[in-house]
């Protein structure tokens, strides 16, 4: 019986974070993780804890999922237990994948009877929630509508991006290549201030770019540790996009050579570290 209005699969940090948002929103939320140290401080806030993957699912008209890939999602779903609850279930997937991936898994859905909505978050897990946290979603409007009385509490620029299933992953791999083309902009223009003298400066001839600004600031202090997002994790969303000019019949040229930046970095051991520490590769001894 269900007993919730959105349940939450997966509970890694942007998982959490959108079941923080939801219940802060005053959504009855069930939440299910295969690890069971990540529910402690959400059954605080009032999430309702299920025992396994089939009663998470049983407890809510719209299950909301963000694992680590859309292979993982299948192996959860595709068991006849499961197939058997989909009917009629909105199912909300806001996992990273490229567009082929997001028409698979509507095809898939369409098959077993539930209804799809492919999404992306352009942000990080600390812009969960908050008035300019964009979250983009692909599917049907009608579903869109009904469901976004609820999803509006992930994020105040929420938005509905077209039918076209592929079309949020799309948008979100267009904005995560842009990011890539700026880091590895600013991490050059750090360094050829840093050689020149001007080092510091560089951040405040960029006030109404807040990402130069950001990584320009990070490389100016040395604060590389402990970054929301680490640079290996930045890499692995490149690997997708990658991946989808492969599967587009574009050339992976520019994708490509941000990858060789970001490879030469974690060869030098700072995959743990924040994005901007890729101008310690580009800037040579002077980018450290």
């Amino acid at each position: 019986m269900e007993k919730a209005t959105i349940s939450v699969l997966g509970l890694g940090l942007m998982g959490s974070a959108l079941a923080r948002a939801l219940l802060a929103s005053g959504h009855a939320t069930t939440v299910w993780s295969r690890s069971t140290n990540k529910v402690d401080s959400l059954v605080k806030s009032g999430a309702i804890v299920a025992a396994n993957c089939l009663e998470a699912i049983s407890a809510s008209p719209i299950v909301l999922i963000c694992i680590t890939n859309y292979a993982d999602t299948l192996d959860l779903l595709d068991t006849p237990e499961i197939r058997a609850v989909l009917p009629g279930r909105t199912i909300v997937q806001l996992t990273t994948g490229t567009p082929l991936e997001a028409r698979s898994a509507e095809a898939w859905h369409r098959v077993v009877g539930s209804i799809y909505l492919d999404g992306a978050i352009l942000g990080g897990p600390h812009s969960i929630g908050k008035p300019d946290c964009m979250v983009l979603y692909a599917g049907p409007a009608e579903a869109y509508r009904r469901t976004e009385p609820v999803l509006v509490s992930l994020g105040g620029a929420t938005r509905h991006v077209g039918e076209a299933i592929g079309s949020a992953a799309a948008l979100d791999f267009a904005w995560l290549s842009m990011l890539y083309g700026l880091f590895l902009g600013v991490a050059h223009g750090t360094s050829i201030c840093a050689a020149e003298g001007v080092r510091g400066l560089y951040p405040t001839v960029f006030p109404t770019t807040p990402h130069a600004q950001w990584v320009a600031g990070i490389v100016d202090q040395g604060a590389y540790v402990n970054p929301g997002a680490t640079l290996t994790t930045w890499r692995a969303a490149l690997s997708m996009i990658q991946r989808q000019a492969m599967e587009a019949g574009m050339t992976c040229e520019v994708p490509d050579f941000a990858a060789g930046v970001l490879d030469r970095a974690i060869a030098r051991g700072f995959g743990d570290e924040h994005i901007a520490a890729i101008a310690k590769v580009i800037g040579g001894k002077i980018g450290g």
